[in-house]
């Protein structure tokens, strides 16, 4: 099921930022003495924590950048992953999966995939002829409907939801997209830097399209048409912050109003090819009506020809690394080198490998989860869900009486049904994806692919009109992430995380509850209270629950956040935090740390402190080290660039120390001078 964007949200985020290498590494512990850095704490507590860490590692070619926390755990999964891939494309079913051929067939067809190149590009040269060859835009709706449906962004997306207006049914969703730059801004941009990229991603196209034939002058004529259409696709798309606030996107429609909103484009045949009933249709919506209505203006203006030539882009760009050769080189000198900056491509083993992990993952999954048993680091999880759950209702209290009150009595009886009502999900699935629909993967890898996401959107279109299925994870069971979903009020702690160095069942108190307890499970539990989800209640249903003087309050609040977050200069690129954009990531993270903290002091009222870490560092002051080393991160200038205009999550550094410096028990814990940077005047404050 697809969701509003603001609707699944992560602890880390850009997790390609930890793309494996060498599985050799070591997997580093959760508190690292090898880190640290000869700085005072209170002057840049990131540098403190991970200057040494970033100064001696280096960025393997073949990555944009490296995390502590994620990046040699992830290395270690891929290497375990391949193994069973491994086993089963040879024909060793021993670690038991329902899909244990398919998942060895397509796995060896990405190994293969140069053996099928001439077969998949004569493919391609059939479907560019036909494209080529279209008349009027009548003839759109049905090859629109067939590209998404392979997987392929053309102009917009459709995808199930669950209703935000009532969280037990699931209704069709029509979103904006079909633009190929990670965001909008990268078209709107006038800085010199988004006018390189745009220049780059011109000369891209134009190349591609000369690798199938076209002449170097028609390559770039299409390579204008394409950005000149993208271009207006994102001049009426929402920003990040705005996808975010659920009032902006949530518009119910009837299909008559879908149509009124593009009456060109002919959309009873769009659905019919999409294989959607009359009763799934009944009840739509439609998040950004304007973009429709620019989309109707397009195939009013645009002659069939140019919209033919963007929508042979996508079949392109979509196939290109799936060719493998010039093909698959071309595709990753853009998208890989130009805009991230990485040098060199993976090992094919670990393409192909996380080809999988991505495309046929809840297959792999169900494999994955027999090879361990995770009932004690269950155990441990759900204690801490436990202590920060009861953290988090001892701060309502103290946020609704005394000195600190801000919210009132129906707003916190609302807020603490919410948190009563939250459910969890630790570990993994309790039942597997049902794979019997699929088109058993053969020997084309291309070819594969589609099958894959052909059946995915079958399967997410026949969720519309039906019920919630609350079983339902959407996250693989060994990422190294944490998400909030609040349609459903519940949180999701998969496997991958649950292991050091985010969680160390032999580490101390301070250190779990300040690397995970605070970065994460905190962290997710706030993405109920912050800017995207308190507009949902405990049931997940998108109603205002606020009284209009707290609400004010809390807006009021946010304002800090953003002032700070715009104040704060990553020097690497030369950007300053974009506020608006990471407000909502920035309020979990600064709500999480609180509540980590605070379910801190709870254990050490009922003991002593534990022993001394490197004969020097206090628990509490652990818990500060771990939270900031659960984020060291060393990325290329590019990939921080992308991150900082195009994701929600800011810079791992600004995710330290503009946390620590709105905490004063950071400030009493490494006795800072009050007015030094870690340990300002003014502080932000709302949960």
């Amino acid at each position: 099921m697809k969701y509003f964007v603001s609707l699944i949200l992560c602890v880390i985020g850009f997790q390609s930022f930890a793309a494996t290498g060498s599985a050799s590494q070591k997997v580093p512990p959760i508190l690292d003495g090898l880190a640290l850095k000869n700085v005072d704490p209170c002057t840049d507590f990131y540098q403190f924590s991970c200057g040494a860490w970033i100064e001696q590692t280096v960025i393997p070619e073949n990555k944009r950048a490296v995390s502590r926390q994620t990046t040699f755990v992830l290395d270690q999964t891929d290497a375990k992953l391949n193994q069973l891939l491994l086993a089963y494309a040879s024909g060793n079913y021993s670690t038991p999966a329902t899909e244990a051929v398919a998942l060895g067939q397509y796995y060896k067809s990405c190994l293969e995939v140069e053996k099928t190149q001439s077969t998949n590009v004569q493919y391609l040269q059939k479907q560019i002829i036909m494209l080529k060859n279209l008349k009027s835009i009548t003839e759109l709706p049905r090859i629109i409907a067939q590209e998404q449906m392979a997987g392929f962004d053309a102009f917009f997306s459709f995808a199930s939801l669950q209703n935000p207006n009532d969280s037990s049914s699931v209704i069709g969703n029509l979103a904006q997209g079909g633009q190929g730059l990670p965001d909008r801004d990268y078209y709107l941009n006038k800085d010199p830097k988004s006018e390189l990229v745009r220049t780059q991603y011109k000369a891209y196209i134009a190349k591609l399209f000369q690798l199938f034939g076209y002449s170097t002058a028609n390559g770039i004529y299409a390579a204008k048409v394409i950005l000149d259409l993208e271009t207006r696709l994102a001049s009426v798309s929402l920003s990040i912050a705005d996808r975010y606030d659920a009032d902006k996107t949530n518009h119910p429609v009837t299909l008559q109003q879908v149509k009124a909103a593009a009456p060109l484009f002919d959309w009873e045949i769009y659905f019919k090819t999409q294989g959607m009933n009359a009763n799934q249709l009944a009840k739509m919506n439609l998040e950004v009506p304007a973009f429709f209505n620019e989309l109707n203006r397009i195939l009013l203006s645009q002659n069939v020809k140019d919209l033919s030539l963007y929508l042979i882009w996508k079949l392109l760009d979509g196939s290109a690394d799936k060719l493998g050769g010039i093909y698959e080189q071309t595709h990753f000198q853009f998208w890989k080198t130009q805009l991230n900056g990485s040098k060199q491509m993976l090992p094919r083993w670990q393409t192909c490998t996380q080809a999988v992990e991505n495309d046929f993952g809840y297959a792999l999954a169900e494999a994955y989860v027999k090879t361990f048993n995770g009932a004690k680091i269950k155990e441990k999880t759900n204690q801490m869900i436990t202590q920060v759950k009861q953290a988090f209702e001892a701060d309502l209290a103290d946020l609704s009486q005394g000195p600190n009150a801000w919210l009132d009595i129906n707003t916190y009886n609302s807020a603490l049904e919410k948190i009563r009502l939250m459910a969890q999900k630790v570990g993994g699935p309790e039942k597997w994806r049902n794979y019997s629909k699929l088109e058993k993967p053969g020997a084309n890898f291309l070819f594969n692919s589609v099958y894959i996401n052909r059946f995915e959107a079958r399967r997410d279109k026949e969720k519309i009109a039906q019920p919630v299925d609350r079983t339902e994870w959407y996250m693989m069971p060994w990422e190294i992430n944490a998400y909030y979903d609040p349609s459903s009020n519940e949180f999701n702690f998969p496997f991958g995380i649950l292991q050091p160095p985010s969680v160390d069942l032999t580490a101390s108190d301070g250190a779990n509850l300040g690397s995970f307890g605070g970065g994460t499970i905190g962290h997710e539990l706030t993405h109920g209270f912050d800017n995207s989800g308190s507009q949902y209640d405990g049931h997940g249903n998108l109603r205002n629950w606020w009284s209009p003087a707290t609400k004010d309050q809390f807006e009021k609040r946010s304002q800090c956040f953003i002032q700070q977050a715009d104040a704060y200069k990553i020097k690497e690129v030369d950007l300053n935090v974009n506020g608006e954009q990471t407000l909502t990531e920035n309020l979990a993270d600064q709500g999480g740390v609180k509540l980590g903290y605070m379910a801190l002091d709870k254990v050490l009222a009922s003991r002593p402190e534990g022993q001394l870490w490197l004969n020097r560092y206090t628990e509490r002051q652990q818990f500060w080290i771990a939270y900031a080393q659960s984020w060291c991160t060393k990325a290329r200038p590019e990939s921080l660039r992308v991150q900082m205009t195009s994701d929600p999550h800011p810079p791992a550094e600004f995710r330290v120390n503009a946390i620590v410096m709105n905490r004063p028990e950071f400030a009493r814990d490494f006795k800072c001078a009050a007015g030094a940077p870690m340990a300002p005047a003014n502080r932000c404050s709302i949960w």
